[in-house]
């Protein structure tokens, strides 16, 4: 059975227009071409978003306006540590997978910050915003919870039950320093 439109050469009404545009010129063989467009291409490193807060409330005073646009500085960041993304403010508790070769007490200096919040801006990393890094305090490591693994074939008297706790590392957030303050 063929095809509606179908042509004696074989294929579609369609696919034979196509290929004559092709022929022609009109048409480019792949949809995106690998020729670049005039001049560089403009890399974005990252994507700032203002939040004007005040512009919203009417009833705000000066004073009120000021206060908010005086308080700088990121309020949280989103961090990438050991393939998990973490949000994060001065003063938390991280818990993450077990990192080898640090002791108690001893500082870490993430500059893998995803993104960096404030009640003013957000900045959003493409993939990390630049100049900003996160001190993190190790503060202990232990095991995890118990999960418990259950396992059971019904009707077979089949069943074992097994518990695995994983090795945790715990993280203090000391600070979020951007490069103007740094």
């Amino acid at each position: 059975r063929e095809a509606k439109h179908s042509t004696p050469q074989g294929g579609t009404m369609a696919l034979r227009l196509l290929r004559t545009a092709r022929a022609l010129g009109l048409v480019g063989r792949r949809p995106f071409s690998s020729i670049e467009a005039a001049g560089p291409k403009p890399s974005i490193t990252q994507t700032v978003v203002r939040h004007p807060i005040y512009l919203l409330d009417p009833y705000l005073t000066q004073a009120d306006k000021d206060e908010i646009q005086s308080t700088a500085g990121a309020n949280f960041a989103v961090i990438g540590l050991s393939g998990t993304q973490y949000k994060v403010t001065v003063d938390d508790v991280v818990v993450s997978n077990l990192i080898h070769g640090v002791d108690i007490g001893e500082s870490l200096e993430i500059s893998e910050v995803l993104l960096l919040g404030s009640q003013n801006e957000t900045v959003v990393g493409r993939p990390y915003v630049s100049g900003v890094k996160v001190v993190l305090e190790v503060e202990e490591h232990t095991k995890d919870k118990k999960v418990i693994i259950f396992k059971k074939k019904r009707r077979k008297g089949y069943k074992r039950t097994k518990g695995f706790r994983r090795d945790v590392t715990l993280l203090r957030v000391k600070d979020i320093l951007h490069e103007n303050e740094a």
